[in-house]
């Protein structure tokens, strides 16, 4: 398909040009070298010879991305190696009222494919995973959803197949990281429910409501089969079997206009519960432990937790506007209930500088500390496997640190060294603390 545009795109350039001797069979490769030369230039590929502008009047907006990230563990872990993740993703969003008169409507479709190994599984034994595009490696079908926005974009809704990750406890701030602890939502509901996050979505239908500027609240209900995610089903599998998985999230918004004075931050809180039935972390119906019978664990009804994320702006060179700033963030997520959640308590938090060099005002640092505590009563049925002669490390807690610089060296390359430290990997004490080195490079096509 690629060839034949390719074709299509010099077809027509030729077209344009004729009687030009020498130019035309040229034209596309001259435009895609500009693309790698030009400073300006927002695509590697640049406009696929005007198709991008031409599809962008029509409503249609195609977005093609590569990341691959290469970490090794020089220290620590359960041994040394280097892995490489990646990930090759597409989406499409067309604006519906551009396109065909529907006024407010959009509807966005996306797909992923990841490749490679993870160095967390593989070598270092750790919950957090050090990789971004840890895991999930194969092709899928992620989003398939259709969005209304009403009374100038102060009531919207939005259905389909959703990864609720991505509007949920979440923040652009997080993105910036490599490490899991932090990049894309706070870790530990992952272990608690199951929530659907990028590259895996459900059905589900989101609403959110902005009475006034400063103001959000937000709703959503999901599909909670946690077996929607596995690798072999590709996106594809859309039934609707699994229990009813709800969250909402309210949100206060200062200072977000483009001339405010202030400094800008986000206060968030938010709560979510499964409807479904939860096991116990530690006891079977017999009331014994289930690391000693391996028998079936008792079955809780429901299980939820809640969460408060914030991040303000302590310090900004420049006036009102100016990117170059420095920006701090906390996240604290609870689930009560040691008895059903693997990790009931955890929290993190850190500074991104945004243009620390007055030279690189759109490179961004960033420092990040995680912590997760594991639940007593995973912990006590370990125990009482140890007490058997099992071998089993009884799981505290595990810590991770990060410190990473983000090279925006083009407007569609981005080279980011990183250094994570992991304290505790596994959270037994067994696996000694790990050293992670390597870099992740974005490139927007």
């Amino acid at each position: 398909m690629a060839t034949a545009l390719l074709a299509g795109a010099s077809a027509a350039a030729g077209a344009e040009v004729a009687g030009v001797p020498g130019t035309a069979p040229f034209s596309f490769f001259d435009e895609w070298a500009a693309a790698l030369a030009g400073p300006d230039r927002t695509f590697l590929t640049g406009d696929w010879g005007g198709l991008r502008t031409r599809l962008r009047d029509l409503g249609i907006i195609p977005n093609l991305a590569f990341v691959t990230e290469v970490l090794g563990n020089p220290i620590g872990g359960r041994h040394q190696a280097v892995r490489e993740s990646d990930e090759l993703a597409l989406s499409v969003t067309a604006d519906l009222d551009r396109l065909a008169g529907w006024a407010g409507g959009q509807f966005q479709l996306s797909f992923s494919l990841r490749s490679g190994t993870s160095l967390s599984d593989q070598d270092i034994g750790n919950v957090f995973n050090v990789a971004q595009v840890c895991c999930g490696h194969t092709y899928r079908l992620v989003t398939v959803a259709l969005e209304q926005s009403l009374f100038d974009d102060r009531v919207s809704v939005r259905g389909g197949r959703l990864a609720a990750g991505d509007e949920f406890l979440a923040s652009p701030l997080y993105d910036i990281f490599v490490q899991t602890a932090f990049n894309g939502n706070p870790m530990s509901i992952l272990f608690n429910s199951p929530i659907s996050v990028d590259p895996v979505a459900t059905w589900g239908v989101r609403a959110r409501v902005r009475p006034i500027r400063q103001l959000s609240l937000m709703a959503g209900v999901y599909n909670g089969d946690p077996t929607l995610g596995d690798n072999d089903k590709h996106g594809v599998d859309w039934t609707m079997r699994g229990p009813p998985f709800a969250i909402g999230e309210a949100g206060v918004h200062l200072n977000q206009e483009p001339l405010a004075t202030g400094l800008p931050g986000n206060y968030k809180i938010g709560g979510y519960y499964l409807a479904g039935k939860v096991p116990d972390q530690r006891r079977d119906i017999h009331g014994g432990s289930i690391a000693l019978t391996g028998l079936s664990p008792q079955m809780h009804s429901g299980n939820g937790g809640f969460y408060i994320l914030l991040d303000q702006m302590m310090y900004r060179d420049g006036g009102a506007g100016s990117r170059r700033s420095l920006t701090s963030f906390v996240s604290l997520v609870v689930a009560p209930d040691s008895s059903v959640n693997t990790m009931p308590v955890f929290a993190n938090g850190g500074l991104v500088y945004r243009g620390l060099f007055p030279s690189r005002p759109n490179d961004t640092a960033a420092f990040g500390v995680a912590y997760g505590a594991f639940s007593s009563e995973r912990a006590r049925s370990q125990r009482d496997a140890r007490s058997a002669g099992s071998t089993v490390g009884i799981q505290k807690y595990e810590v991770a640190l990060e410190l990473t610089y983000l090279v925006q060296a083009t407007k569609w390359l981005q080279v980011q060294p990183d250094v994570q430290y992991i304290i505790n990997p596994g959270g037994t004490g067994k696996i000694p603390n790990a050293l992670v080195l390597g870099f992740q490079l974005a490139l927007t096509l």
